[in-house]
């Protein structure tokens, strides 16, 4: 065997770096801008015959400005002068001479007497002058429809205007609903004249457990609305607050209150101050009670006030379908009944406190005003009983809550006002409503399908109208509403269609006008308001869930200069105009 071996080349060791560069001398080179052929310049000669050398320019054209004045004033000075005191005295005063002054009024008096004489019996100049305020329409339009889209089978039960005339708010409900009532329906409220105005998409939705049937909104401030539930609940909503739950107070449902569905609401002067917060609200319902409800520091547990309409037989009371108070007298209401009965009332207006009663019982200002709004017998009698629960119960300190827990006579508590039964309808009385420009003038409708015109100091009616119907099963009234612009103007609308305009001087008998409701919903209208201060605004509510505003002509919404003369007679004022 013949062993080889192999070695394996070695490597060199690598250069250090240093040991690749060299030293080397070059020449330096000179690198020179170059010459243009044409210079970047032109010679100029100057206005002295000067020559010089100008650049080229490389700036933009220069910017042109130019002043101009856009208002001027001009002053002018004026000057006066009086004499100073003292200034006159001594100059020589003008001659006169009484002989010619009187032969100068000898000359004119006769004259100037006949003319004045004459002047009582002739127009004045601008007497039958009228100021056309408004675009004088002769037509009745549609200027808004609005609802709440997601309603399925609820009807209009109530609609109201603020006192703005801005915002118009619309309850719904179900209006054949019988017995209690478990149904949840909205409050609605819309900006009408808003641009942004989306029919369908209310700007305020409330939702109420117990649907409402009234509503009312505060005579002076015009985010404070009023409503009556169909559970005889009470309730009072501030929807300018901006909360989510604009509700503020509500009453209860007791024996002491209203157990059956609130009918009407209205807003009354609480006194004569005429302050902003001075408003009291009563409400009616079928278990004949009018109660009266102090919500100025928003607590509703009780009622201030109360009476008992007293019906036909002794010991009855008068079911409440429509309540209306003298807006010119407030001391003074109506009461529409079930039956048909008109029932004049008047409320004692406020007198002064008799004091709490002394023994050994404190008797709260709350308690205390309970008892003097009763009559002498009725006050002995009512704080006997409050003070034999008490004896019973251990109480030591007497309020309003004790004197409702004590479960006194309602009789006594509520007492029955003073009444006058004026001229009764045949069927339930719908509406009742008191002219807001004359304190005697009532008007009122009912399912028997008249309309009757009152003075309520007298027991027969002045006039029974009949609205056009097509036979006497569709002639019920559901709704009527006098007019804020023109005192001899009313709206009147029956249950099974048709909405009428009255004007009693063009006629005392015949409507002028039926709104054009034929085409733009339902005919069926249940609920009506006048706007109180656009005038010839009229909103209708209708059993489809639509509110619809009509604009009336111009005839029916501006006031003519004898209708307040022309009420005075027909209440039999002579001509007069009773206040």
């Amino acid at each position: 065997k013949v062993a080889i071996a192999m070695e394996s080349p070695k490597r060199a060791p690598p250069d250090h770096p240093f040991l690749r560069f060299a030293d080397e001398n070059i020449d330096g080179v000179t690198v020179r801008s170059a010459v243009p052929e044409k210079p970047f310049y032109k010679v100029v000669q100057d206005k002295d015959g000067k020559n010089y050398a100008q650049g080229v320019r490389l700036q933009t054209d220069k910017v042109e400005r130019a002043n101009r004045r856009l208002q001027s004033f001009e002053v002018a000075e004026m000057e006066t002068q009086t004499i100073e005191p003292g200034e006159g005295v001594g100059v020589d005063e003008a001659a006169v001479d009484d002989q010619e002054i009187m032969e100068f009024l000898r000359r004119v008096v006769p004259t100037m007497e006949e003319e004045l004489g004459l002047a009582w019996y002739s127009m004045p100049v601008f007497d039958a002058y009228v100021p056309l305020w408004d675009e004088a329409g002769e037509t009745c339009e549609l200027t808004h429809q609005v609802w709440k889209e997601g309603i399925v089978d609820l009807q209009v039960t109530s609609i109201a205007w603020n006192t703005t005339g801005s915002t118009l708010a619309c309850s719904f409900g179900k209006l054949d609903t019988l017995g209690w009532c478990e149904t949840t329906a909205p409050v609605c409220l819309w900006n009408i004249f808003k641009p942004q105005l989306v029919a369908g998409e209310p700007d305020t939705v409330i939702q109420v457990q117990g649907f409402v049937m009234a509503l009312a909104y505060h005579p002076t401030k015009p985010g404070v609305l009023a409503g009556g539930t169909y559970n005889g609940e009470l309730q009072i909503w501030d929807t300018a607050s901006g909360e989510l739950d604009p509700l503020v107070a509500s009453s209860s449902i007791d024996d002491y209150f209203h157990r059956e569905a609130i009918q009407a609401v209205e807003w009354i002067p609480a006194d004569l101050s005429g302050g902003p917060d001075a408003w009291y609200i009563a409400t009616v319902s079928g278990d004949g009670k009018v109660l009266i409800w102090d919500a100025r520091e928003n607590d509703l547990s009780i009622p201030t006030r109360g009476f008992c309409i007293p019906g036909g037989k002794k010991g009855r009371v008068l079911g409440g379908r429509c309540l209306s108070f003298s807006p010119l007298d407030p001391w003074l209401f109506v009461v529409g009944g079930e039956t048909g009965n008109v029932v004049r009332a008047f409320r004692p207006p406020p007198g002064a406190s008799m004091g709490a009663p002394q023994g050994n019982y404190a008797w709260k200002p709350s308690a205390v005003a309970l008892l003097d709004q009763l009559a002498a017998n009725s006050r002995l009698q009512l704080q006997h009983h409050v003070e034999g629960y008490c004896r019973t119960a251990g109480v030591k300190e007497v309020s309003a809550d004790v004197v409702f827990q004590s479960k006194p006579d309602q009789a006594v508590l509520f007492p029955a006002p003073k009444t006058t039964d004026l001229e009764s309808h045949s069927g339930p009385v719908s509406v009742a409503a008191f002219s807001p420009y004359h304190r005697k003038l009532l008007l009122t409708g009912s399912a028997d399908g008249s309309v009757k015109l009152f003075d309520v100091l007298q027991q027969r009616a002045l006039q029974t109208l009949f609205p056009p119907s097509k036979n006497i099963s569709t002639c019920a009234v559901a709704a009527a509403s006098w007019s804020a612009a023109r005192p001899c103007v009313f709206a009147v609308a029956m249950e099974m269609g048709g909405v009428f305009i009255y004007d009693l001087l063009q006629s005392r008998q015949e409507p002028v006008m039926e709104l054009p409701l034929i085409g733009s919903g339902s005919q069926k209208v249940v609920s009506l308001s006048f706007n109180p201060k656009q005038r010839g605004l009229l909103a209708v509510g209708d059993d489809s869930g639509r509110v619809r505003v009509f604009r009336l002509p111009f005839r029916l919404s501006e006031q003519q200069k004898n209708e307040a003369s022309f009420i005075a007679s027909l209440l039999g004022d002579r001509g007069k105009q009773n206040t």
